[in-house]
Parts: C-alpha cells; structure tokens; sequence
C-alpha cells in the first residue's frame, strides 16, 4: 500500500458566481462577455470565481489565494505543483478544473497530477446501484463526509450566500472555502489510507483522465443545428402521420398520452392481454408492453394499431431528448454547443455518466442532452439522431471502439477455451454462435456475411444477439423480451429457447464462471477487476435483492474492467492528443470519440490505434492479457456519418 505523504499534496477549491446565479455552474460563461458594463459584478464576462483557496498538505503555511481570485493567482497555485511535484486535491474536483480551464491555463492544468477525495470515498465504499440493504441513497459530497465522520463540525456552510457581492458577506465565503479545502485534504487521505495498493493503482490511473473529461465537459459538443431542426420536424411528421391512423381506431392524443385511457382501450375495448403490472397494480402500458402487442404472439398476429401508438410515443421521446434538447441546450449555452456533463465514475461500474440539466423545478436549465441514451444505428434512417453533434471548423471527430470489450474479457476472466480462440485474428465470434445456434456451417456463415447475403446477415445477427445477451445469465422468457423490445426482432419463444439452451453448450466454462464468481463474493463481500477497482456486495443474499448480488457478482468484473480499460486508454493518449492539437470528445458504450484536426486524421488513426491495441496492461495492473484485445477505428464530419478507417 503506497501510504499518504503530505508533502506531496496540496488541496484546493474554488466558489463561484455570474450574472445569473446558475451562472456559477457554467465555467463556459467565463468567455462569454456582458454586453453591458455593470457596476456590480467583478468581471466583465458572465461568470467569474468569487474565492480561491489552497494549501500544501503539510500545512507549512498560511492557506493561499484570495477573494475575486485573477489568473495570475491561479497560475501561482499551478507552478507551485508543478515544481514541487505536489498532487493537486479537490472534492469533485473535474468541476474545478473546468474554471481553471475556463481562465485559459490548459497548459498548466496539463501539466498537474491531479487527484479527487470524493472519487476515493467512491473507491472505498461503493455499492451497487440498487442499493442493497440500504433504505436512502448515499451521497459523496465533500459536506455528506463532514457529517458522517465529522458530524460534531458539519452545518458550516450554514448561512452562507455565494453571490453577495458585499465585503463582509465575501469575507465569510473565503473562510468557508478555507474550511472546505482542509475537510478535502483530511477526506482525500482518510480515504486513501482505506484502500488497497491495487485500489490505489486504479484510482490514480483515473486520476489522469480528470483534466481530459474536463475540457471535454468545458468545450461542449458542436451542435449541427440543421441537423437538429430536421430530425426535430421528422419526428414531428411521425407522430403526427401515426394520429392520422390511429383517429380511425377512435384514439386521439388525449388517449395516447394517458396511461389510464390508454389502458382501458388496450384491454377493455381492444381486449388485448395485460403482460405486467405497474407499481401501483395498474395494467402497465410502458415500452415493453406496446413492443410486445405490437409484434404480436403466443397466437396473436402482429397489431398495427399497437404500432403506431408505440411509435407516436417514441417519436415524441426522441424528439424532446434528441432533438428538442440539443436545440434549447445549444440556445440556452449561447456558444453554439451542448454541454452534457460527464462523471468520471459515475456508475458503480465505474463507467462514465451524464448529466444534462442543471437545478431542478423552476431553476432547471437544460445545458446538454441524453447522450448515453443516444439511439444507435441499427437500420436506415437512424443516422439522423447523430447527424445532430457536428465538428468543429477544421476537426474531424474520431471514434476508437474496444472491440467485443465484453465477450473478450468474459473469455478471459472465464478461461473458456472455445471464447479464446474466437478472440484471435481472422475468428468471428458472432458467426461461431449463429452456426452452433442453427446447426450450419460457420465458414460458410462468415463468407456469406462478407458477401452481403441478406440472410446470412440476419442468421449472423442473431449469433451477436446471443453472445451478446446471454453472457451475464438470463432466463428464456427475459431473452425472448429484449430480442423484441431492444432489437426489434420478431422472435418467437422456440428461439429464444434455442438461443439459450445453446450459449453454455458452446461456452462451457462460462456456467462455471458464474457459480465460482458468486461463491467467492459470498465470501469476500465484495468483486474486483482485473485492474483493481472494488464494489462491496453486501446484504441477505437470500432476500429481495438476492437476485442482484448475484448478477453483480458476474458482471461487475468484465464491465467494471470495461470502465479501466478506457480510463487506460485515455491516460495513455492524453500525452499524443494534446501533442496534435486534439482533444477528447465524449464517451459511449465501448467507444472512445476525439475531436482531431483534419490535417493530423490520418497520422492518429495509425499512432492511438497502435497505442490502445497495446495497452500497458502489465505495467498498470499487473496482469498480461493472454488474447489480444483491439479497437477499431472511424472518422467523420459528424457523429452520424462515420466511415472506417483502414489502418
């Protein structure tokens, strides 16, 4: 275990304010200027840091900065980390990394190791999700630590105003920043000496991301605002065209958009069958209901009244989350751009979050978009919804995708022989599956794949829908739903059947993979990635939520790896990006996406490939991948017209 040496750290925080208190959450608006000069505000730009506080860890002298902090200050605190070599310490310290952005010190920032106590809280203590055994969910915040291990000192933030402009009322600010940066120090160690050398290992490794998801969260995703406008009046067109139908049915808005009317014509008038109940015991009318009636079986024939009420609903989710947003965020943001806000570990998974909106009833704001729930392209139109985030003049955004991210950490972690093989050069998995599934020839399936044979596209499909949806346990019944909810595939129970009957016929090690990985969790409490990042599960695994420790216990290890692996891959870049004048983009799924200049397209697609094929994976997690593990490679004007780069 690497133990906590003061001498190498040095704690800080910033407060803030603008023209508009929400303001004071928008590091953007420090480049943007008031049209009008106001007396009353510090700055001539609408937003600006009102306190600035830090502090060596060892406490050799006076905590440092000061009220209505300039860059200069800023930069003092920066070259003394620099040439001290001190870590810089924040508590969701990505946020405050942002301003010192905002303010134009990239270099410096770049320059700094950087480390967040609210992260190694998270290290430290997180828990799944579903929160087992817990009846509240927890909370990281720098004043959540205050209370649960300094509860006799918490409240100080009591009365305090962020945005009085008034000497005194400033004055106590400074003291309170002052407070916050010395419970940050104390948190940050407290929580670092609760982790092993392995933890620790993780955690620094995502530690080197902050800045680079910071510029990223700062600089926002160019909006295509044509783009947007015609995917906006698409959607409109759909759902308009399915009330047209549906009004001869004698359903009208009023009915679709009421659950309750809704559900008395589907099962009283129509009567269809009621699959689920809601919460309240009421016949459910949600997503998976209307797939399911519309597609039709157990004997019943496809619905077409189903249908469009359920595309009358997707198009008006989409058209507010895809559409709609991106507009107003860009509007709202006046630069143009929308600002989805990334978490680096934001799931217990420790995969990134989003965040789109800002205050909550009256004071929400709308600065970004659902990317993460971004429809993927699975058939001809849907190119649309990507279309919307464009380039910057003069880049090209750029994916780097870890290819089968999941089935080749399931093929390692479960030591399956057939699953290693298929992760070597020149295999195709998804083929594999298809030919097991449908007792065919699996050269003949890749050929005919290759060839663009519609059917063997589809029989290949559904070999990728099995490995895909069976590696984490499922039962037939679930399989056959998310065949038809997620993929649309008009599947009937004896496939699905087939399809999980023959997953752990040809992946036999994958079973045994699953009742060792619950026993060994059972008996440790807790799941670990192959580079060292932790969940605790704890609770009544014979209880409610039994079920879920259990899936856990499976899954965590290869989509918890997922999470290290691009925190990896991005610590490993950050040097060459920055080198080229690119920049991190956004995060989805298994992909990586780089703003690159068009001149440096070429040269980056060759260089981060052969850097991310070959991750340091000894050197930062001690362990030696026994497959290789790849990642492709696209590039394009837009998010929506990708195009692969042969390297």
């Amino acid at each position: 275990m690497i133990d906590w040496d003061p001498r190498r750290y040095l704690g800080f925080d910033f407060e803030t304010s603008g023209v508009l208190p929400e303001y004071a959450l928008q590091p953007w608006r420090v480049a943007q200027k008031l049209r009008l000069d106001r007396a009353a505000f510090p700055a001539r730009t609408k937003a600006w840091a009102t306190s600035l506080v830090w502090m060596r860890g060892d406490y050799l002298d006076q905590p440092k900065g000061g009220l209505n902090p300039n860059i200069n200050m800023m930069a003092d605190m920066l070259d003394v980390a620099i040439k001290e070599k001190r870590r810089i310490v924040g508590w969701n310290v990505q946020f405050d990394i942002q301003w010192l952005l905002a303010y134009g010190l990239e270099d410096l920032v770049f320059q700094c190791k950087w480390l967040d106590g609210m992260l190694l809280w998270r290290h430290a203590t997180i828990e799944p999700e579903y929160q087992v055994d817990r009846p509240e969910k927890k909370y990281y915040g720098l004043k959540d630590y205050v209370k649960e291990l300094h509860s006799g000192k918490a409240g100080y933030e009591e009365g305090i105003d962020f945005h009085n402009p008034d000497p005194t009322v400033r004055a106590r600010l400074h003291v309170y920043n002052i407070k916050d940066v010395e419970f940050t120090l104390d948190g940050a160690e407290h929580w670092w000496r609760c982790l092993t050398n392995h933890q620790q290992s993780a955690a620094l490794i995502e530690a080197e991301c902050l800045p680079v998801v910071a510029l990223a969260n700062l600089k926002g995703l160019v909006v295509d605002t044509i783009a947007a406008h015609d995917l906006q009046q698409s959607l409109s067109d759909t759902a308009k065209l399915c009330l047209t139908k549906l009004s001869s049915f004698g359903v009208d808005e009023k009915v679709v958009r009421s659950p309750k009317k809704l559900s008395a014509v589907l099962f009283d008038n129509w009567k269809l069958p009621s699959l689920k109940q809601t919460g309240t015991n009421q016949r459910s009318t949600d997503k998976e209901v209307l797939h399911e009636l519309a597609l039709g079986g157990d004997g019943r024939p496809p619905d077409p009244r189903v249908k469009c009420i359920k595309e009358y609903r997707e198009a008006l989710g989409n058209r507010a989350k895809f559409a709609d947003a991106v507009l107003e965020s860009a509007t709202y943001n006046e630069d143009g751009c929308t600002h989805p806000q990334a978490y680096v570990f934001g799931t217990y998974t420790g995969r990134m979050t989003y965040s789109s909106k800002q205050g909550t009833g009256k004071d929400e704001r709308q600065i970004g978009f659902a990317i993460h729930q971004e429809k993927s392209i699975k058939k001809k139109g849907d190119e649309m919804f990507r279309l919307t985030i464009g380039t910057p003049p003069g880049f090209t955004l750029m994916e780097f995708d870890a290819a089968g991210q999941e089935y080749r950490w399931m093929a390692i972690a479960s030591g399956d022989e057939t699953m290693l093989h298929l992760c070597q050069p020149g295999e195709d998995p998804h083929s594999f599956m298809a030919a097991s599934i449908y007792k065919l020839d699996y050269h003949d399936i890749i050929k005919g794949y290759k060839a663009g044979e519609v059917e063997k596209k589809r029989i290949r499909d559904m070999g990728k829908f099995g490995n895909l949806s069976c590696q984490y346990r499922i039962s037939a019944r679930r399989l056959l739903v998310r065949g038809r909810v997620e993929y649309n595939i008009p599947m009937e129970m004896k496939e699905a059947q087939l399809i999980h009957d023959t997953y752990p016929k040809t992946y036999k090690r994958v079973p045994r993979y699953w009742d060792f990985q619950i026993a060994k969790t059972k008996s440790t409490g807790y799941v670990e990635t192959f580079a060292g990042r932790r969940v605790n599960v704890v609770g009544d695994w014979t209880g409610t939520f039994g079920w879920s420790m259990a899936s856990t216990s499976i899954n965590y290890r290869i989509q918890g790896t997922g999470a290290d692996q691009k925190y990896l891959a991005l610590a490993v870049v950050k040097p060459y990006i920055r080198k080229i004048g690119a920049r991190f983009a956004f995060d989805m799924h298994d992909g990586l996406y780089f703003y690159v200049p068009n001149v440096k397209v070429r040269e980056a697609g060759v260089k981060i490939k052969d850097m991310l094929d070959h991750l340091p994976y000894k050197l930062a997690w001690s362990f030696e991948p026994p497959i290789p593990l790849p990642w492709d490679v696209k590039a394009g004007g837009s998010w929506g017209d990708f195009h692969e780069v042969k390297i």
